[in-house]
This record gives structure tokens, C-alpha cells and sequence, in this order.
């Protein structure tokens, strides 16, 4: 028999789970006064109300981003930009707004980098003044 040699012997489990009931009654306590601190731990941090988004602070922005806008793009199965790389669609030279954030089946991903395929259903976030976001759009629903 293999098992006989990989499991202790039956005193040798008793013993075990001897010490292990006596180490747990003596730190019932302890163990007790942890979990009591971590519930009002939890019950503390769930009380807080939830950090404030940027949108909703009244700090002054930089000039450089007074007259940005975001809006948010659905690529079509259909648009010139599917299966390209970001890179390729040379949409911040052409039309002056950046690609700052896509969401691709409940993922996002801030500030993709150039290399980064874009896909229909892609939801694009851009940047940019009201005059690139309307460009854009138009570069990105119809072919070049």
C-alpha cells in the first residue's frame, strides 16, 4: 500500500488535531477581536461615500484643456477604421482629436497605445476641441 506511506499514522493525525483544537481554543479570543475589527473595518469603509469624479470637482483647469471635450464613439462593423491599428488611421494629424480610451467588451483601456487594433463595437473615447470630435467622427464612419 502506497498511502500508507504519504499519510501519518492514526495517533499521529489524533495528536495533530489535538494541538490544533487546543491552539484554536486558546486563541478564540484573539481570533474573535480580529474578526470584530475587521467588520468595522468593512462596515467603516462601506459607510464612506464614494470619491468624487473629476467631472464633479470645480478645480480650474489648464487652459490647454478648456475648450477639450470627450465623447464617445461606436465603431460600426462597417467603418474604414475597423481592424486598424491607431496608428494607421493618423487621426490626430488629420483631424486634430486623440483616441484616449476604448471599451472592448467590458474592458477598458486608458490611453491605448498606436499599436492598438481597433474593432467594431469598440466604444472609442476621444479628445478634442467640438470642431476635431466632428471630424473625427466623420473619419471614423466613412472611408477616407
Amino acid at each position: 500500500m502506497s498511502s500508507s506511506t504519504l499519510l501519518p499514522s492514526l495517533q499521529v493525525l489524533l495528536v495533530l488535531l489535538v494541538v490544533v483544537a487546543c491552539v484554536t481554543w486558546l486563541l478564540w479570543r484573539a481570533f474573535i477581536k480580529v474578526y470584530s475589527k475587521a467588520q468595522v473595518a468593512l462596515a467603516e469603509t462601506l459607510a464612506q461615500p464614494p470619491a468624487p469624479r473629476l467631472e464633479h470637482l470645480p478645480v480650474a483647469l489648464p487652459a490647454l484643456l478648456r475648450e477639450a471635450d470627450l465623447e464617445t464613439v461606436t465603431l460600426a462593423a462597417d467603418s474604414p477604421a475597423a481592424g486598424k491599428l491607431i496608428r494607421e488611421l493618423e487621426l490626430r494629424t488629420r483631424t486634430g482629436a486623440s483616441i484616449v480610451g476604448i471599451e472592448r467588451g467590458g474592458t477598458n483601456l486608458i490611453n491605448p497605445g498606436p499599436d492598438e487594433e481597433l474593432q467594431p463595437g469598440n466604444q472609442i473615447l476621444l479628445l478634442g476641441t467640438p470642431a476635431q470630435l466632428a471630424s473625427a467622427k466623420v473619419a471614423l464612419s466613412r472611408p477616407a
